[in-house]
This record gives structure tokens, sequence and C-alpha cells, in this order.
């Protein structure tokens, strides 16, 4: 009897520590599906579910800040220990639309008149990671525009692979598509480029080719190139992830001799790793130095 009381008690007590919320958008009181959620400059977050409510254990953030950002609204962030202090104010959290010019942007597309189809992205000596990638990380990749000629992107495509071995802790993964410009003084994707939500539904676990048609986004493809950003989404998700998971299916990458891809966890800072990996040829006898990327590819038409 004593034991089911104290079992009981911890119950209660975890669940009195976790801040359950729910997020919609201030301008239509609708709520958010898949919005994400995190620690700012940490790599602890979840997202929204399909009714806009998510669940996180604060306690051992007091002194950080939430972050949450959205397709379309304006990146909110939030003093955790102004949640703790009074989490009934924070019940519910209103999203501000973003204010851009992508409307106008969209109807000077639809004016242009557009050629032929071309396919441009990485596709080089393909081969499987064998590493779950995260829920919630993003991974951008620079396409570049070698013709320096303005134009829209038509379609996006890129592959995934087979995990042979799933266990208990193997997550099935969506994917979410964006698009940014290229900041070249930075190095690093710049501005949004599309408010679409776009998101990805593999066939369960097996190698299969992921492709969306965009063409009716009237998605611009600028001089500088495109940075195109593949997101891991959780289907289901409820409160932060384990620690320790597989995702599938999985990416398959692209061996690049330039490094032109970034990421970053659930809106925080865009980062670029810097390591080099190596292949060794026992035939040839030399090393070679190499670089990751998605195995990506988008089709494209240039203003006549």
């Amino acid at each position: 009897m004593r034991l089911t009381f104290l079992l009981c008690l911890l119950s209660f007590v975890g669940l009195a520590q976790s801040f359950d919320s729910t997020i919609k958008s201030k301008k239509t009181f609708n709520t958010l599906a898949y919005v994400n959620v995190s620690i700012l400059n940490k790599r602890v977050g979840t997202s929204t579910n399909l009714e806009g409510k998510f669940s996180m254990q604060l306690e051992k953030f007091k002194s950080d800040t939430l972050l949450i950002s959205y397709l379309g609204f304006k990146t909110k962030k939030i003093a955790i220990s102004s949640v703790l202090k009074n989490p009934a104010a924070y019940k519910v959290i209103y999203l501000e639309d973003e204010l851009s010019s992508l409307d106008d942007v969209i109807i000077q597309i639809k004016k242009k008149k557009y050629g032929s189809k071309h396919s441009l992205g990485l596709r080089k000596k393909w081969f499987y990671s064998r590493i779950g990638v995260q829920f919630g990380m993003e991974q951008a990749i620079l396409i570049p525009n070698d013709k320096s000629k303005v134009g829209k992107i038509e379609e996006v495509s890129f592959w995934v692979g087979k995990e042979e071995q799933l266990f208990y802790n193997s997550r099935l993964t969506w994917f979410r598509i964006k698009f940014y410009s290229y900041d070249e003084e930075k190095n690093e994707p710049k501005e949004l480029l599309s408010y679409e939500d776009i998101i990805l539904q593999p066939k369960e676990n097996e190698k299969q080719e992921l492709k969306v048609d965009v063409s009716k986004y009237h998605i611009p493809f600028p001089k500088d190139g495109v940075c195109v950003v593949i997101e891991t989404v959780n289907p289901k998700p409820s409160k932060e992830s384990d620690s320790q998971y597989i995702t599938y299916p999985q990416l398959i990458y692209s061996r690049e001799t330039i490094n032109r891809s970034w990421k970053r966890y659930r809106g925080n800072n865009w980062f670029q790793q810097s390591e080099e990996h190596r292949s060794t040829s026992a035939i040839m006898g030399f090393e070679k130095k190499y670089y990751i990327a998605p195995a990506l590819k988008i089709k494209v038409r240039y203003e006549k």
C-alpha cells in the first residue's frame, strides 16, 4: 500500500513539473501543428502535435530561454524563469505573422516568362549514413546558380534509404522542405523564400525517392543560388523525445569536394561542420578528402 502511494506521489510530482501549452496564431487564433519548441542554444526540444499542444520539462533550464519558431511567423523567445513563475500565463502562446515582401515577389514571378527545366543539385557518389538524424534537425544544402540568372524552382527530390535493423527506439520520421536565399558574406542561409509548409511523408522503412512539385508556390531561384533545407519532423510529437533513438528512413548523402551544407536545431543558429571525411583507395594508394551533404536535386526554369 505504501509502495503504491509512493509511486503515485512520484508520478504526481513528475506531472507537476511538466509545462503544457498550446500554440496559436495571434491573427486567426487557429492552433499551429508541428511548431518547433526548443531551449535556446541547446539541442533539447520538441514540437507541437496536430492540436498545437506540446509538453516539456523546464525545471533544469531555469536560467535559459524558450525558443519557438514556425514558418510564416515571427520567432518568439520567452524567459523560462517567467514561465516557471507563472505557468498559467503561458497556457496559450500566440505567434505573430511574419511581415515580408514575399507576396510581391510571387506576383512578379507570375508575370515573367520562363524557359525549359534544368536539373541542378548534389548527386555524386552516394552513400548511406548509419546515424539517424535527430527530430528537429535542419540540414541546409546550397545549390549554386552557375548561370547567375534568376528563375523559379519547379521541383525538389532526394533519396532516403532503408534501415536494415529496427530497434525499440527506432522512430519513423517525416521531412519538411524549406527554401532560403544565400548570404555570401556570412556564408550561410539568409532569408526565407517561401512560407509554404511542405512536409513529405515517406513509405515506412524502404529505399525511395521523395519528390515534390513546388511550381504552384512560385519560389524564386536567386542569382546567388538557393539553400534548400531538409528538416526531420516527428509525426507523433508528445513530450521530449528520448535522448537516444534512431530515425528512419535515413537520408542518403553525397560526397562533395566543397563544404556547402549547414545544420541547426529547431530554429537556433546555423553552424557549418568543419571536419573533412577521408577515403583511401587500396588500389591507387592515395587518400581523398571530402564533405558530405544530403543527395538532393532541384529542377528550375530560368527567365527568358
